[in-house]
């Protein structure tokens, strides 16, 4: 076979690849992959005499879970079943979680949303580090934990949040953002919301503590949250920069201060 047969191909093997690229991607893209699906699928690859999914570049078969789980974020939900079949999408494409690491932490966040939406809490476990050495009061229970920048603010200029109240709407904090002039910081700590308190533990292992009720000054951003003091506010910005953790904290003290 001469160079130009050789070239000729390697073009007809890319193609071939490529067809079936789109075969796998338009069977996952409603986020799911049945039995039909895969059927479907190894019929293509016989027919196109071209290797297995799993054998494809990572960067590829990265870029097609992503559709998938795309897919599955439409609706702004993430259910159990859901993440069920993005597993299996997942083992299918010979993915290990560290190479989708930011993706399925992101899946998890709208997980954890979904189900506090859907009423159903999560709980901390007692043992967790984030809450050792906190004193719990009795029946009370640890929702969420995170890790957060705190800072000392005199005066929001105006940039006031939503303020915390039982009737949130969704996504409602998205369009703001905490206030940072004149803000200074106090180091970094741990927030953590129960069914009574929202618990501030700092580096050095100190706690303190606002009642969550109705009339609690606490008002909400899409990166933190702001405590209004007798004078001036603690801020606290969530180290996490996914999307979906303010509107994770909004719901959940939404629902624990009814």
């Amino acid at each position: 076979m001469g160079i130009k047969d050789s070239i000729k191909g390697w073009f007809e093997g890319d193609k071939k690849k490529e067809a079936f690229r789109d075969k796998v991607k338009e069977a996952v893209s409603d986020g799911k992959l049945d039995a039909q699906d895969l059927k479907d699928i190894e019929e293509a690859r016989q027919e196109l005499g071209v290797t297995e999914a799993r054998d494809d570049r990572t960067v590829i078969r990265r870029a097609i879970y992503n559709e998938a789980v795309s897919a599955v974020k439409k609706d702004g939900d993430v259910s159990k079943t859901d993440a069920l079949e993005l597993d299996k999408i997942q083992k299918f494409l010979a993915l290990r979680n560290d190479q989708v690491e930011k993706t399925r932490w992101d899946l998890a966040r709208l997980r954890t949303l979904t189900e506090i939406r859907n009423g159903n809490l999560p709980t901390v476990p007692a043992n967790n580090a984030s809450i050792r050495g906190v004193p719990m009061e009795p029946d009370e229970v640890a929702h969420y934990s995170m890790s957060v920048e705190i800072a000392d603010l005199p005066s929001t200029r105006g940039n006031d949040g939503i303020q915390v109240q039982p009737n949130y709407e969704s996504y409602s904090v998205a369009g703001h953002a905490l206030p940072a002039d004149g803000a200074r910081p106090q180091g970094d700590g741990t927030l953590i919301i129960t069914n009574r308190r929202l618990v501030i533990k700092t580096e050095s292992g100190k706690s303190a503590a606002i009642r969550l009720a109705p009339q609690a000054k606490i008002f909400l951003y899409g990166d933190g949250l702001r405590i209004e003091k007798t004078v001036g506010n603690t801020v606290l910005r969530f180290k996490s920069k996914s999307d979906e953790t303010g509107e994770s904290v909004a719901p959940l003290l939404a629902a624990v201060m009814r």
